[in-house]
């Protein structure tokens, strides 16, 4: 572990040398009252979060901050992809405007440059960057509404992955009238799932959690079972999507990173009490 003083080692400098030096570990920053953390896999920055930011803004906001501490921590662990730019990118917005917001309206008013891969893979994350906030309020418990609520927030995140394949493939087979019923033998739960206008719909299966009158552990588990196949359908359009990249570089960050993504939506809908 190192720490040390920002006004010593700026949060630029420390960015740099974890993306050069290809590191693996988790820089938390401690400024007053306020905290925030970056996390890089090999050199590669793909998680950020303070108090009420996560992915690119979390970094803005961070490089604003010109005084505090830092400590780094060895960090194997794989974090969900929250981050669509790369570190250079973030400093040079930051060195034109100091306002760490600035940076990111004109990052996101600007072009997209690269190959069509790299182009959907940045689509990608900045889908996935903005369905992290749904995992962390399953996740921190701040969603109201006990498990009825939770399960359409899920149903929220899955839809999103929906949305997206439907309207990138004309492929009758994507849609979920299609999908939902290759699933029912390995997954019987995916039998109560509905789709309405090639979404998932769970209209029905919330009713019958909300009037559920057995055991509390039964509802946990039913409301268990019912997330866990809202993420194999989750899962099936995540595979699908890996079919859209040409190259085997983007498709396996896309593999690696949804993975995670849905690890941790399960982790997350697992702390809820249903």
């Amino acid at each position: 572990m190192v720490e040390g003083d920002l006004l010593d080692l700026p949060l630029p400098n420390l960015l740099s040398a974890m993306s050069t030096e290809g590191s693996t570990v988790m820089l938390r920053v401690q400024r007053g009252g306020d905290s925030g953390a970056v996390y890089f896999h090999e050199g590669v920055l793909v998680h950020a979060e303070t108090e009420k930011l996560a992915g690119n803004h979390a970094v803005y906001e961070l490089l604003s901050w010109v005084d505090g501490r830092f400590r780094l921590v060895r960090d194997p662990e794989r974090r969900p992809r929250t981050i669509t730019q790369r570190v250079p990118e973030f400093l040079s917005a930051t060195s034109d405007q100091p306002d760490p917001f600035g940076g990111t309206l004109r990052a996101a008013i600007a072009p997209v440059s690269g190959t069509p891969d790299e182009r959907l893979l940045t689509e990608l994350m900045t889908l996935l960057t903005r369905l992290e906030q749904d995992r962390v309020r399953l996740s921190d418990g701040g969603i109201s509404g006990g498990g009825v609520a939770a399960l359409l927030v899920t149903t929220a995140v899955v839809n999103s992955l929906v949305a997206f394949v439907t309207a990138k493939c004309g492929d009758p087979d994507v849609r979920p009238s299609r999908v939902l019923p290759r699933l029912a033998d390995s997954q019987p739960y995916t039998q109560l799932l509905g789709e309405e206008n090639d979404r998932i719909s769970v209209a029905t299966v919330a009713g019958v959690l909300k009037t559920w009158d057995s055991s509390k552990e039964d509802r946990q588990s039913l409301f268990r079972d019912l997330c866990r196949a809202l993420l194999d359908v989750l899962a099936v359009y995540c595979a699908t999507v890996s079919t859209f990249f040409h190259g085997s570089r983007e498709r396996e960050e896309w593999k690696a990173t949804s993975d995670v993504f849905i690890d941790g939506l399960w982790t997350a809908v697992q702390q809820v009490e249903a």
